[in-house]
């Protein structure tokens, strides 16, 4: 069974900004996505308020998530959006690993 780094970051953008973070987001994870170690990266916004926003992230190994974490992308895109969100981004890391049912 192969094990995995799943991350998830919830935050939630001021309400009239919503759209101005998602177009923010875009390089971001298109830039993610090309990443070593990066299996999936979304971002998926909450049906029920619209502007809960929540990445879910899975990695091969710690190495790679914190590589990810120091990436030039990813710093433009939390300075870009800093006015833009709520404070209080919630950051879980889980160690996942496949199993049948």
């Amino acid at each position: 069974m192969t094990a995995v780094i799943v991350v998830t970051s919830t935050f939630k953008s001021v309400p009239d900004k919503r759209a101005q973070v998602l177009e923010l987001a875009r390089p971001c994870i298109e830039a993610t996505r090309k990443e070593k170690g990066c299996i999936r990266y979304e971002l998926f916004v909450s049906s029920e308020d619209g502007v809960t926003m929540q990445f879910i992230e899975e990695w091969t190994d710690l190495d790679a998530l914190k590589a990810h974490l120091q990436s030039p992308h990813l710093s433009a895109f939390k300075e870009q959006r800093k006015d833009l969100v709520e404070k209080g981004v919630v950051l879980k890391l889980f160690d996942a690993k496949e199993t049948s049912l």
